[in-house]
């Protein structure tokens, strides 16, 4: 690759990928890979398994219908022939297609225990597409969720980006929830949702992933410290409240100190800083709204924060069915500015 464009870089290490600079936009491009030999020296071009089955490294090179059968879904395995203008199908994915279903190449298990965030795919892919997930594969995923817990931080952050962004996260949470898969991310609020009381909780989440998509529909660009402020915010609220119980802190500094607080126990995935300070600026912006002074007012939709902070205000107005007096000032408010 890199012999045929000079404008090409090589990333990863896990998986070795070349990137061409095309204008303005960025190619990916995959070499054919080989069916998994025995495990090898984790040199830069080898097969390197861990103890526990997770793949270190992938990077011997292969056949196309190699390739095909050792990737992860008979949907995934397509390939699309420019001499001819036809698809090659090497694992039955057009008649998996054709009948809405994702099904894992070979044994799911194994597939699932190589790379965990194999999971997460499934649940986007049929979340996007509205497909079924094979009755095996849906059971292996059940089996290894847990498995998810020894993935790349950063990486899981990138993956619940994309589940947060294919338009359906509504049925990803569903689909989470059913396999078992939300609590082995966000362990925390796992625990929190799965308390007897735990039903309300579950109502405010639901309702938190369809406003994502009623917004992802509408064209909404959403920073991604919205996506977890609305995701978060009920646990970040039920935090502060202990908090100012418990330690004196003001309503808008408890706010702050929750956030902190649960965002460094999310160990298993990398809430970048920049994400994390500006979910706290969208929290403690919110008893600020309780004050209706035009002062005020001009004050804090002068705040670079106001306008994610307001969404997540007026969204959590509508679900509680709390401050609706307030929320009507604050949309004149808005009219007159």
């Amino acid at each position: 690759m890199k012999r045929v464009f000079r404008n090409c870089r090589l990333i990863g290490r896990r998986f070795r990928l070349a990137h061409v600079y095309f204008h303005n936009e960025t190619i990916e491009v995959s070499t054919f890979r080989a069916l998994t030999p025995e495990p090898q020296g984790c040199d830069e071009n080898c097969h390197c398994v861990a103890d526990n089955g997770l793949v270190l490294r992938d990077n011997v090179f292969g056949s196309p219908e190699e390739d095909a059968l050792r990737r992860d879904f008979t949907v995934n395995a397509l390939f699309y022939n420019i001499a001819d203008f036809s698809i090659i199908d090497y694992t039955g994915g057009l008649r998996d297609l054709d009948a809405h279903l994702l099904r894992v190449i070979g044994d799911p298990a194994r597939r699932f225990v190589e790379d965990p965030v194999r999971i997460l795919r499934a649940i986007r892919f049929a979340a996007a597409l509205g497909f079924d997930i094979d009755p095996a594969a849906r059971e292996s995923i059940c089996n290894h969720a847990a498995r998810l817990e020894d993935c790349s931080s950063s990486r899981l952050y990138e993956e619940i980006q994309k589940l947060l962004s294919c338009g359906k996260a509504a049925r990803v949470f569903d689909l989470c929830c059913k396999l078992n898969v939300f609590e082995h991310l966000f362990p925390e609020l796992g625990a929190w949702f799965n308390a007897p009381d735990g039903e309300a909780k579950t109502h405010w989440l639901k309702k938190s992933f369809s406003q994502i998509d009623r917004w992802r529909a509408a064209g909404f660009n959403i920073d991604p410290a919205l996506l977890f402020a609305l995701i978060f915010g009920e646990y970040h609220e039920w935090v502060a409240s202990q908090l100012m119980q418990n330690e004196g802190l003001s309503h808008a500094d408890a706010l702050i100190e929750a956030t902190h607080r649960h965002i460094r126990q999310l160990d298993r995935i990398r809430i970048p800083k920049a994400v994390t300070h500006h979910i706290a600026e969208i929290m403690s912006g919110q008893p600020r709204f309780l004050k209706m002074t035009p002062k005020n007012a001009q004050r804090i939709m002068r705040h670079r924060s106001f306008l994610d902070a307001f969404l997540y205000f007026k969204f959590a107005a509508r679900t509680t069915g709390r401050h609706k007096t307030e929320l009507d000032w604050w949309e004149q408010q808005r009219k007159a500015r």
